[in-house]
């Protein structure tokens, strides 16, 4: 079993209680209040993103078991206090030690990390960020995605990102046509691909591709013009239409 990124699994260990009163103290000492700043990123101290030494945070990795399907899990970690790992990064940024919970197959593990923000760190010895949150908060940085686009769900399930309505004009698919078929005729290159397969199977696959191409391009002029927009709905209607079909 593996943890993925979010990233691997780390160094494994165990927190005795006298261990978090040591480094309360530490961080009374060593510690000032606020934040500090560093090549325009403000790296978050304890007290300025409300949790303490001995504090609880979850932060999410992607667990990838061995033979199963990876997922995403928010990982319970205890804040040890501060650490005397220098994060070659940000230099002189305050740098912490959080202790993993033990999880499955997966034993307690220690683990160094700087605040970058609200909801981000940075774990020494891994690419990249990952999120946290406070031990028992309901955020997700899931939810903040959805609640910008009330069509978030909507343009997963069609897998295209849109402005607005709009997916692209007329113009933009024809200029893609012509990048991808990189100025190819396109019944040469129809022809190319049904050369393998037997005459009878050709006939059909082409006069099928033939009947949708023609099918879309006709529909498109009627709903949008010439010089008009293609919009999710456009294609959902279309691909209804040709359901219907079908079926009659």
């Amino acid at each position: 079993m593996s943890v993925g990124l979010p990233g691997p699994a780390l160094p494994w260990a165990n927190l005795p209680p006298s261990e978090i009163r040591d480094v309360q103290e530490q961080e009374q000492v060593t510690q000032a209040p606020g934040n500090f700043q560093n090549d325009k990123i403000e790296i978050r101290k304890l007290d300025a993103i409300g949790v303490t030494v001995g504090g609880r945070v979850e932060v999410k990795w992607m667990v990838e078991p061995d033979g199963e399907e990876a997922y995403l899990r928010w990982w319970g970690a205890t804040i040890v206090g501060p650490s005397n790992q220098p994060d070659v990064e940000r230099p002189g940024a305050p740098v912490y030690e959080l202790l993993y919970d033990n999880y499955g197959a997966f034993e307690q593990e220690r683990n160094h990390v700087v605040f970058i923000g609200e909801h981000k760190l940075h774990q020494l010895g891994e690419a990249g960020e990952l999120t946290w949150r406070r031990e028992g908060d309901e955020w997700d940085d899931d939810c903040d995605e959805d609640e910008g686009s009330g069509d978030a769900e909507a343009e997963r399930e069609e897998g295209i990102r849109t402005e607005g309505d709009v997916l692209y004009s007329m113009a933009d698919l024809n200029r893609m046509v012509q990048e991808d078929f990189a100025g190819q005729d396109l019944d040469e290159l129809e022809r190319q691909a049904l050369q393998s397969l037997e005459p009878s199977k050709r006939i059909a696959v082409a006069a099928g591709f033939r009947d949708f191409t023609d099918d879309l391009s006709e529909f498109l002029r009627e709903r949008c013009g010439q010089d008009g927009v293609v919009t999710a709905d456009d294609i959902k209607v279309f691909m209804e239409s040709r359901a219907k079909k079908r079926r009659i």
